[in-house]
């Protein structure tokens, strides 16, 4: 370990280092998009799927709307 360098990290300017600093990049715009999409898509399924299951729960308790 490099005196002046943080505990448990590499030295600035040490192969290491830039290789973390690679491996750091920030993910493609594409990817967030795509990371934010499947997230709206898992709650609107997840809302769903409770709205359902409370109608059934309400439907067999008889709470049903009159037609």
């Amino acid at each position: 370990m490099t005196p002046g360098a943080p505990r448990g990290q590499p030295a600035r300017g040490t192969r290491i280092a830039r290789t973390k600093d690679a491996e750091m990049e920030k993910p493609s715009w594409l990817r967030r998009i795509g990371w934010l999409v499947l997230i709206y898509a898992a709650g609107v399924i997840t809302v769903g799927v409770a709205a359902v299951l409370i109608r059934m729960l309400m439907s067999a308790a008889g709470m049903t709307v009159p037609h």
